[in-house]
């Protein structure tokens, strides 16, 4: 899927544009638009299957949380050049042995002075190859009485000494990457939200992170590319169902970033609009591979739209992994959706 795909002169063309942080305000680089405005143009960029994996971090998830909860020092510092489509971010969240759990991580930043230095190691680290900045999940209480206390976010300049990056090649297309972190000198000043309070501040980041907007234009681009060579009104009454979820996962979508924009409690909501859209990814595939066989999985330009129908197929497996679980988004909805104890 183009979320899974790196372009960083993709990513400053957007910039140069205008296309970064529209809600944003304008003194920080952005627009001043509606919020609902940045997804209806999220979702045009999925249809027209832009390299979005470095935007996504960037903006729609990382960028976003800058603007809630950074210092103003570091809303102006970073948010510009953002927009300007000059600095990407990576974010260093998942651990080998803390993925869906992210309360277990063990990466740690230790106070000295007016620096952090920040020891451990991030997997699955998307954009890391390109990224100039990564927004990381870190440990500054190892003494806390419950894991998810005692929990920071800071930001780090990839090119710091200690810093190092290997690459994981998908199945899905582009990369992954680990991040090796020793001794990393991390000023004070790029704390991000309050010392031991990132929990809320990790929270914020994963709502964001889960209103993916951009895979509705994704499954609309492939649906559409799927008309063409069927016609049977069976097969098309699938196809219309499936449009129809689209328009369910689009509406999810929007609810959540509305909530998000008023400051609202927005985790139950994020997570229905993830869950109905990494869903609706996987059934797209399959019933593309069912509708028109071995077809489906056809590479380049001689492939269905392209070869966008393959490349859905080989990435929609991850679809309900990426950015949490669909067992984890089912228990968000649960307790926070529903107030089930389980």
């Amino acid at each position: 899927m183009p979320s899974d795909g790196d372009s960083r002169a993709g990513y400053e063309a957007m910039g140069r544009e205008g296309w970064i942080g529209l809600h944003w305000p304008e003194a920080l680089g952005g627009r001043g638009l509606d919020p609902l405005a940045t997804l209806a143009a999220e979702e045009r960029f999925g249809y027209h299957w832009l390299p979005l994996s470095g935007y996504l971090l960037s903006v729609k998830t990382i960028g976003n949380v800058l603007l809630g909860h950074a210092s103003d020092e570091l809303r102006e510092r970073l948010l510009p050049e953002i927009a300007g489509g000059r600095l990407v971010f990576c974010q260093g969240f998942s651990e080998p042995e803390a993925g869906s759990d992210l309360a277990s991580l063990r990466t740690s930043a230790r106070r000295e002075g007016e620096r952090f230095l920040v020891s451990g190691h991030k997997i699955w680290t998307s954009s890391a190859q390109i990224a100039d900045w990564i927004y990381l999940a870190v440990r500054t209480d190892p003494d806390a009485s419950r894991p998810h206390r005692g929990v920071s976010v800071l930001v780090a300049d990839m090119r710091s000494p200690g810093i190092e990056v290997r690459e994981i090649d998908t199945v899905g297309g582009g990369v992954l990457c680990e991040v090796f972190l020793t001794d990393v000198e991390v000023p004070a000043s790029q704390l991000v939200g309050e010392l031991h309070g990132g929990w809320r501040v990790l929270m914020s980041t994963l709502d964001h992170e889960r209103v993916t907007s951009e895979k509705v234009g994704v499954v609309l681009r492939v649906l559409d590319d799927l008309e063409a060579p069927l016609a049977s009104p069976s097969e098309r009454l699938e196809l219309r169902r499936l449009r129809g979820e689209a328009e369910a996962a689009r509406l999810l979508g929007r609810r959540a970033a509305a909530l998000l924009a008023d400051g609202r409690p927005a985790a139950a909501a994020a997570s229905m609009a993830k869950l109905s859209i990494s869903t609706l990814v996987r059934r797209t595939a399959e019933a593309g591979m069912r509708l028109v066989g071995p077809d489906a999985l056809v590479e380049g330009e001689s492939g269905v739209g392209e070869g966008r129908l393959a490349a859905l197929t080989r990435a929609s497996a991850g679809s309900t992994v990426a950015g949490g679980a669909a067992e984890i988004q089912r228990r968000v909805i649960a307790r926070q959706g529903l107030g089930c104890a389980a």
